[in-house]
């Protein structure tokens, strides 16, 4: 099976699906907004893998548990993200949006896609190096200007996470801003951006760009510097920086924290 056609076909019928709906319709009021455009996006993955006979289990944000597609395959599993930044994506601001993915395979992740919904930039990965648009990419190693940290804290709680932690480094050499998914995440593989942290437990369907940007040279841990635990149903916290030195002066601001809720 090539991997990488398949991650990048389900990406691009995703985003063709989505650039044709006329409407978007909110179907829930909760934090994590579902709206009638992430349930075609994640169908149109699932007829996607159906059509090209793809045996594997899939992880969604828009089902619960595990869905075995084609009789399924515990040992090869999707982990999808229909429509990362939903509420952007209701209020026409795509370019904030992506479609993401990854592909564990014997309990690693060996592949991994981030589709930008309003240019149709795809990054990928295969288990050696990452590519934009196919071509390989490799973080730079000098960046001009101050390193930039990027988080996403919509309320209270993420917020006294982030900035308590972090205002400090912000004060000496980094810009901080709250502001930012995986689209932005993905962005440190080709020097965008410095370092993007999740400060609250997010499960793997969150996690596709920092697999993205490993794999072209980054550093990935939790807040308390552990290796990711590639268990599709288990929360962790994320930190995706361009370099060890970043990574450090991140992690030393969350010494004692422990947000794996």
């Amino acid at each position: 099976m090539n991997w990488t056609n398949i991650g990048i076909g389900c990406i691009k019928a995703a985003i063709t699906k989505l650039k044709e709906i006329k409407e978007v319709k909110t179907l829930n009021n909760e934090i994590n907004i579902q709206t009638n455009a992430d349930l075609v996006s994640n169908n149109s993955i699932l007829n996607f893998l159906k059509n090209k006979k793809v045996k594997c289990n899939v992880f969604t944000e828009e089902e619960k548990g595990a869905l075995k597609v084609n009789g399924g395959n515990a040992n090869t599993v999707f982990v999808i993200d229909p429509i990362d930044n939903t509420l952007f994506f209701l209020r026409g601001e795509i370019t904030f949006c992506s479609v993401a993915l990854m592909i564990i395979i014997d309990g690693l992740p060996k592949y991994s896609f981030v589709g930008d919904i309003s240019n149709d930039n795809i990054y990928h990965c295969d288990e050696k190096s990452a590519y934009k648009n196919k071509e390989k990419i490799k973080i730079p190693g000098i960046v001009p200007g101050r390193s930039i940290i990027l988080g996403w804290a919509p309320y209270k709680m993420r917020i006294e996470r982030l900035f308590g932690n972090l205002t400090d480094l912000s004060e000496e050499k980094y810009y901080l801003y709250n502001f930012g998914g995986q689209l932005q995440a993905v962005k440190i593989a080709d020097g965008s951006y410095d370092a993007y942290i999740e400060v609250r437990g997010e499960t793997l369907n969150e996690f596709c760009a920092a697999v993205i940007v490993q794999r072209a040279g980054g550093i990935v841990s939790t807040l308390q510097g552990k290796p990711i635990d590639w268990n599709p149903t288990k929360k962790q916290t994320l930190i995706i920086t361009r370099n060890k030195e970043i990574h450090q002066d991140i992690l030393n601001r969350f010494k004692n924290k422990n947000y794996e809720d």
